[in-house]
């Protein structure tokens, strides 16, 4: 027997909403913790960002469709950044990181490779 939730879910339509609202809230609250644990209030990230406290307000409610370079730029304003992780629906996979990306500059004859790795910034658990 399925609960009612399963059952909205299991129509790719009623999945695809859920996934859109499901990634809004996870944000949000991403960005509530990392506020609060920064003790940056609405208005100092506004100031930071050169916008009102109530646009502020409307991200954290989630009133806002933001882009992702939007949402770079607010966790930027709070000295963090954001790694992306895809994690299948159906059970039989892990998560899957970014690609390595290197940057190389070059200035006369000196050559400086920056090499990120996202994976050497995850701090939590790897699901199995």
């Amino acid at each position: 027997m399925h609960t009612q939730f399963e059952s909205f879910i299991s129509d790719p339509e009623n999945r695809r909403i859920y996934e859109q609202e499901r990634l809004l809230v996870d944000t949000t609250e991403l960005l509530a913790t990392v506020m609060e644990s920064t003790r940056t209030r609405r208005s100092d990230l506004a100031h930071r960002l050169g916008r009102s406290k109530s646009y502020i307000t409307q991200i954290l409610r989630a009133n806002q469709n933001l882009t992702l370079k939007t949402i770079a730029d607010v966790f930027f304003a709070l000295n963090y950044r954001l790694v992306v992780v895809a994690e299948p629906i159906s059970a039989g996979m892990g998560l899957l990181l970014p690609r390595q990306w290197n940057m190389t500059q070059r200035a006369g004859n000196a050559e400086v490779t920056d090499e990120y790795n996202p994976s050497d910034d995850f701090l939590g658990e790897m699901a199995a």
